[in-house]
């Protein structure tokens, strides 16, 4: 006992002093302050890894959004410039298929980067048109989403937007922008503009994303649109909610997810663009974002060991040097803050603004050195031109939360200023240094830049830097809405230049654009500084002249107007002289919108190029009333082609010395079930602006060359049918339709059985086109005659040029020809060099005993008129020449 009672008391004593003293020693002031540098190195290493992740990925969730923001804008703008297209294809189709197809040819410039197809559905959803490809047989689309939307929308006009499909026509995936066509406010139809997914999201193309990186648009349903890359993935998958488009999320914004498309991890901003009910989202993936961290956390470990290691070396002498110790563990602190992130401009400061450090990047940014800048007060690079509402902003909240971000201009040491993202956090106070604030300064000028040059080339026309038509309608509708406020008017003048085509291909498309230049620049001398001068596409330019007293007023702009365009242009080598064709329209007595302004500025443009062009003309109702008669006629015409209301009957053509029917001219009658006969005069030019004189064309063809084999078998192997061809018909193009010639071999018709009438108007543009279609008619036995012969200014031009069977001298020459001694002496002067040339001649309109003898004696071969017979059907026809046998016999 008292053996173990004395060792217990010897241990007692000998191990509690040992301990304590081991403990204090531990706790000493110089260990816990190295143990309290070594905590703060590496807490502040981890806090710095920490930020520096947090900060790539806000900065990855801000640059994505705006990313996706301008993605949106742009494609907003694309949408709306589709928007515009449709409302130009939906007039056009309404005012006839050929101003229809001429209006694609000429203003899809404007969206040639969006469009790859322009189709139009009936009121039935019948396809009735396509840009790609001709409607050859009935094509259904009346199950097509945007039919039934327009057609169930009880006539409102809107703007659709389909989901993606897959077209009948084109087999190609396409996004279905639609307005409805509208006759009287009821539905008669849909125009259609098909644009391909990777077109609709090619600005995606221009934004930065990395690796792995995505750009995708979504409809508000949640189904995807496009997607770059990859334009099609996703688009046949079922729309579904996601986080951006649930309920109460906002417009704009960002999160973090995981694709389930391809499994990448990536940090997606988004915005959304309810005009067009979408949202655009641009991603970046999580490994491409933080792919500068791992560089940064091997530096920033680096850092920490070697400091580790200095405070390990310090150790000893630190026992000696207490009051250099705060100084020491002051200037690893900074260090580590101001050098930790060298990619953007960074500032310390103290919490009353005098500058402490600047890293490189700032020096490099600003100008200023570390050496000159440290001690000044951070407000020697805030520009004067910042809103106090935002510096007061800043200082309130740097003052109560210690951070604040948002758009600041920074003045450097020249006295250059640039736009930046500013972002200011505070740092607290410890026992190793005073409260610090840094300040972070990232450079926006590119980005401001680019966000520059898309809103210019969204609004402006970049031949002429005139504004574009987006740009116009907004001004248009501005100048509309301040004219209604201060009671006054405006004068919309719509500008077409004559024979610009014509310029274009004889000189290039090079020399084209600088006279388009010249134009513009000549446009915007003459007309005041508070006007709008713009070009809508091609050679169309529109004037708005605001704030007429009367419409009186825009007369003599519109005088100088003619006169300074139509002053000769010298391009290259070549003098040229173009003129120009305005229609002009008065808000609000024509028109209360920008939209149908613009329409009766274009009639009256329209009206002012028939007139003889160079000239100008101001809407009336007549004009509209002349245009909505033409489209009835064209809607009738429509219908009794498919109803069978139109006949051929035949005139015949008799041998002037023998008195033998040698040919019948084949020639179309309309009886309309309502108003009856009606003119050729009056619905054939209808047909040639509608484009439908080429169906009507074709019909009047195969049953003419019908009736003439049947006449071939009954009355005589010999007989000519003449049938006439529009100059439409030489100028259109069809693609994937049977050519005249065509028909002729294929019914076997024998040689020299058909002639083909021609006027003037055909032979004028003296085109490739129409040069091989006589050489194919040569080539094919087909005869040519050229109609109304004379009374065209170059006529005997063309007689040399082009190889011509038979010339049919005008009735307006033959009428007279018993009244005045000059027709005779011109008919005989017509025969006589037409027979030099081995040409024959027909006279038509002969109604007299007396103009027959004349034309005889003239040598004149055959002779058409109600004197021998007036058109008639087929049956009278044959009787006629049956009677005419008779009597010959």
């Amino acid at each position: 006992m008292a053996a173990g009672q004395s060792r217990a008391s010897d241990g007692t004593p000998g191990t509690t002093p040992g301990l304590w003293s081991r403990l204090r020693g531990l706790l000493s002031p110089l260990n816990l302050g190295a143990a309290a540098c070594l905590l703060f190195i590496w807490s502040f290493t981890s806090h710095q890894l920490t930020q520096e992740r947090d900060r790539l990925a806000r900065t990855a969730q801000a640059r994505t959004e705006v990313e996706a923001r301008a993605f949106g804008e742009y494609s907003l703008g694309s949408a709306r410039r589709v928007s515009e297209f449709l409302l130009d294809l939906r007039a056009s189709w309404l005012a006839g298929r050929e101003v229809f197809e001429q209006v694609i040819h000429e203003r899809q410039e404007v969206v040639r980067d969006l469009t790859f197809q322009v189709a139009v559905i009936d009121e039935n959803g019948m396809l009735v048109y396509s840009s790609i490809d001709p409607v050859t047989q009935r094509l259904d689309l009346s199950q097509r989403e945007h039919f039934r939307v327009h057609k169930e929308s009880g006539g409102r006009d809107v703007l659709f937007i389909s989901d993606p499909v897959q077209g009948k026509v084109s087999k190609k995936w396409s996004i279905q922008f639609t307005r409805p066509i509208l006759k009287a406010g009821q539905f008669a139809g849909v125009v259609v503009v098909s644009v391909s997914p990777e077109q609709f999201a090619s600005f995606a193309n221009t934004l930065t994303v990395g690796r792995d990186g995505v750009a995708t648009i979504i409809k508000d349903s949640g189904q995807i649109v496009a997607r770059v890359p990859n334009p099609t993935a996703g688009i046949e998958k079922p729309p579904r909610r996601r986080q951006f488009n649930e309920a109460g999320a906002p417009e704009t914004g960002s999160y973090r997810v995981v694709s389930g498309t391809d499994g990448v991890d990536r940090i997606l901003g988004y915005h959304h663009v309810p005009e067009i009910g979408m949202f655009f989202l641009v991603g970046e993936s999580v490994a491409s974002v933080m792919a500068p961290y791992d560089s940064y956390r091997h530096t920033t470990l680096v850092e920490a060991a070697a400091s580790t290691l200095l405070i390990a070396l310090l150790y000893f002498t630190l026992r000696h040097q207490g009051a250099e110790r705060k100084r020491h563990i002051e200037e690893m602190r900074l260090a580590s803050m101001v050098y930790a992130s060298s990619s953007e401009a960074m500032m310390v400061t103290t919490l009353d603004g005098q500058v402490v450090d600047v890293n490189p990047a700032f020096s490099i940014t600003t100008g200023y050195t570390a050496q000159e800048f440290k001690g000044q007060s951070s407000d020697a690079i805030r520009s004067e031109c910042n809103d106090s509402v935002v510096i007061d902003g800043m200082r309130e909240a740097v003052s109560t939360k210690g951070t604040w971000s948002g758009e600041f201009l920074i003045r450097r040491k020249d006295g250059s200023e640039f736009p930046a993202l500013l972002t200011i956090d505070t740092f607290a106070g410890s026992a190793q240094g005073e409260p610090r604030r840094v300040a972070l300064i990232h450079d926006m000028t590119e980005k401001k830049r680019a966000e520059e040059v898309i809103w210019r080339q969204a609004n402006f026309d970049t031949l002429t830097d005139l504004p574009n038509r987006h740009m116009f309608y907004n001004r248009l509708r501005h100048e509309i809405a301040r004219a209604k406020q201060s009671s006054t008017q405006l004068a919309l003048l719509f500008i077409d230049l004559d024979r610009f085509k014509e310029v274009n291909d004889t000189l290039g498309h090079d020399q084209g654009d600088i006279l388009l230049k010249e134009i513009a620049r000549r446009i915007s001398a003459i007309v005041r500084g508070t006007d709008t001068v713009a070009r809508l596409g091609g050679d169309e330019f529109t004037i708005i002249l605001s704030d007429l007293t009367d419409p009186g007023a825009a007369a003599p702009i519109i005088r100088s107007l003619l006169t300074r365009i139509a002053t000769p242009l010298q391009l290259g080598e070549e003098n040229v002289e173009v003129s120009a064709s305005i229609g002009v329209a008065m808000y609000p007595r024509d028109a209360d919108s920008a939209e149908s302004l613009l329409v009766r500025a274009d009639q009256a443009m329209f009206a002012a190029k028939s007139a003889g062009r160079n000239q100008w003309a101001v809407f009336t109702p007549a004009l509209q009333r002349a245009e909505q008669e033409r489209l009835r006629v064209t809607s009738d015409l429509r219908v009794a082609l498919a109803e069978q209301q139109l006949a051929v009957h035949y005139q015949p053509i008799v041998d002037l010395r023998t008195g033998k029917v040698r040919k019948a001219e084949a020639l179309i009658r309309w009886t309309h079930p309502a108003r009856g006969e009606i003119d050729p005069a009056d619905f054939i030019p209808v047909a040639e602006d509608s484009g439908l004189i080429v169906e009507i064309g074709k019909w009047v063809l195969n049953e003419a060359l019908d009736q003439l084999m049947r006449w071939h078998a009954t009355l005589d192997s010999t007989l000519q049918m003449s049938v006439n061809k529009s100059p439409v018909e030489f100028r259109a193009h069809q693609s994937g339709i049977e050519s005249w010639t065509t028909v002729v071999e294929r019914r076997g018709i024998p040689p020299h059985s058909l002639v083909v009438e021609i006027t003037e108007g055909s032979l004028m543009a003296d085109s490739i086109e129409v040069i091989e279609h006589l050489r194919a008619f040569r080539r094919a036995g087909i005869d040519v005659a050229l109609d109304d012969f004379g009374t065209g200014y170059s006529s005997l031009s063309y007689l040399k040029r082009f190889d011509i069977d038979y010339i049919k001298i005008d009735k307006s020459f033959v009428r007279s020809l018993a009244h005045d001694p000059k027709d005779i002496a011109l008919c005989s002067a017509i025969v006589s060099m037409a027979h030099a040339l081995r040409i024959k001649v027909i006279a038509e309109g002969i109604e007299t005993e007396e103009q027959k003898m004349i034309l005889v004696a003239a040598g004149c071969d055959y002779g058409q008129g109600h004197f021998f017979c007036p058109p008639v059907p087929a049956a009278a026809f044959e009787s006629f020449v049956v009677e005419r046998s008779l009597t010959e016999t």
